[in-house]
């Protein structure tokens, strides 16, 4: 795996159309010289634009991070006391808009958050698959030296084994 972990909101295939159309009309624009194609072009950034983060495993440091067109922009810090890292199960909403209606639909989602200096928290990966999440978690768990904690049951988390995790495959949990 990757040294570096990047976690970055996907955008929506229509909000990813509208951005290029916008850009490509605006780029147009400033060859025919018509400087109000800025808005055009202001408008598909905008549009192109999304936000995650970004682990560095061996420099151990983290970013919040803003990216458009895959160029990421936001400044390096240095990771605090590191907890562990919890695998999370729960939802994310999207919401549509029109003009006089709007509807929210939920899909469920693995969110891999660290935590440290007891109650803070940073989400750095977010998947769909399970296997995927925890291999991940595992990852980043034994780059760190921190503990792996299954939160995918609510009101039953478990220390997972992370030795059983990566040489079987299968969750193995510690005995409390």
């Amino acid at each position: 795996m990757d040294a570096t972990i990047t976690y970055v909101r996907k955008i929506p295939i229509w909000k990813m159309t509208l951005g290029f159309s916008s850009l490509l009309v605006g780029i147009l624009g400033l060859i025919t010289l018509n400087y109000l194609t800025f808005v055009l072009l202001l408008f598909g950034v905008m549009m192109l634009k999304t936000e995650g983060s970004e682990l560095n495993l061996e420099a151990k440091t983290y970013r919040e991070i803003t990216s458009i067109l895959n160029l990421k922009f936001g400044s390096w810090k240095p990771l605090g006391h590191l907890e562990y890292i919890s695998v999370f199960n729960t939802t994310e909403d999207i919401t549509v808009r029109a003009l006089t209606a709007e509807t929210t639909n939920s899909f469920p989602v693995l969110i891999l958050n660290i935590f440290y200096e007891t109650n803070k928290k940073m989400t750095v990966y977010k998947t769909k698959d399970i296997k995927d999440a925890f291999d991940v978690a595992s990852h980043i768990a034994d780059a760190l030296m921190i503990d792996l904690l299954d939160a995918t049951k609510p009101g039953n988390f478990k220390w997972v084994d992370k030795n059983a995790l990566r040489e079987q495959g299968d969750l193995v949990y510690l005995d409390s």
